[in-house]
């Protein structure tokens, strides 16, 4: 692990101002590192809570898709989303309505929360994925 010696404050204005704006492409990386994890956590809570159509071969589950990443002023976000649609009767609905159904409920339907709840228990491992990518930044930032 590198360290870091600072001896007045020009050194650590300087020091700040060289890690203050975290490159596109390393915040482009560590939101993919935390959408590929929240995917996979989302996908298990959706097993774990049998959000899965019986009468279907390939389900919303198979079909967790993280966007593409928009850069912010703030720094930046990638959605979760679900691709595709279903045939179901004469209509064809998306999986991202089913999966929001199951999310939220209906009046017929009680809320399986298996999106919220796997963003929630599982926060800390998504966040230690992209923090891991810049903390690796700075360290190197640090180095040079």
């Amino acid at each position: 692990m590198a360290s870091l010696e600072i001896f007045g404050m020009d050194d650590l204005n300087d020091a700040f101002g060289r890690i203050a704006e975290i490159p596109d492409t390393v915040t482009t990386r560590a939101l993919n590192a935390m959408a590929e994890i929240a995917a996979k956590e989302i996908k298990a809570s959706g097993e774990s809570m049998g959000v899965r159509d019986p009468e279907s071969d390939v389900h919303i589950l198979e079909k967790i898709k993280p966007t593409k990443v928009k850069i912010t002023e703030s720094g930046g976000y990638q959605d979760i989303t679900f691709s595709g649609t279903r045939k179901r009767g004469d209509k064809r609905e998306s999986n991202a309505v089913i999966a929001f159904v199951n999310e939220y409920g209906t009046r017929n339907q009680s809320a399986r929360p298996f999106i919220g709840q796997a963003m929630q228990k599982k926060e800390k491992k998504i966040a230690e994925a992209g923090g891991e990518i810049i903390g690796d930044w700075i360290e190197k930032e640090f180095t040079r």
